[in-house]
């Protein structure tokens, strides 16, 4: 009778070690395969574009920034562009276009930062930060992009350091880029 309690404890003791050992790692793969389908799709930033609005003609340049590389910015690029007879420009319009997967929630959010010091001006540095909605259609299986919109007013005779990222991203989707700006005689 001793023999048979103990038979029948260690077979019932079996059955709790298998369901253990199989229901860990079933609990563990389907926690781990959640947490990933409820992160939100990686967006990255794969594009932007500064061009010159040329006031006399209500048309714009072609691409005019760079990559940031922290260098200094001289020998400018674009000189004396706010007081040119033909193809004056005091503003400028910045395009950023960022690429990833359409997706409901949560909503992702694109920050442009300009630094730079605007025409007329007591040489102050100003900062402008813009934020919008990164809004992709939702396509089946489909990847697409989102270009955002960002004008800069009184630019043209110092240099405009832009910085475009995706907010609420781990990883660095982050974009420099700068127009080198003079003006002088």
């Amino acid at each position: 009778m001793a023999q048979r309690c103990v038979r029948i404890l260690m077979s019932r003791f079996k059955l709790h070690l298998l369901r253990i050992v199989l229901f860990v790692p079933l609990t563990l793969f389907l926690s781990v395969s959640t947490l990933k389908s409820d992160q939100p799709p990686g967006f990255r930033i794969v594009g932007m574009k500064a061009m010159l609005f040329y006031e006399d003609k209500g048309t714009f340049s072609e691409d005019v920034s760079e990559a940031d590389t922290g260098q200094p910015y001289y020998p400018p690029k674009l000189w004396n562009t706010p007081i040119h007879y033909e193809q004056r420009s005091s503003s400028v319009l910045v395009t950023v276009e960022v690429a990833g997967e359409a997706i409901a929630k949560p909503d992702r959010k694109l920050e442009l930062i300009a630094r730079y010091v605007p025409l007329g001006t007591s040489r102050r540095e100003i900062v402008v930060r813009k934020i919008v909605t990164i809004s992709i259609p939702m396509k089946v299986k489909e990847k697409d992009n989102f270009h955002a919109g960002f004008w800069l007013y009184d630019t043209g005779c110092d240099p405009v350091r832009l910085t475009a990222r995706v907010i609420g991203r781990r990883e660095n989707a982050k974009m420099k880029r700068v127009i080198r700006f003079d003006c002088g005689e």
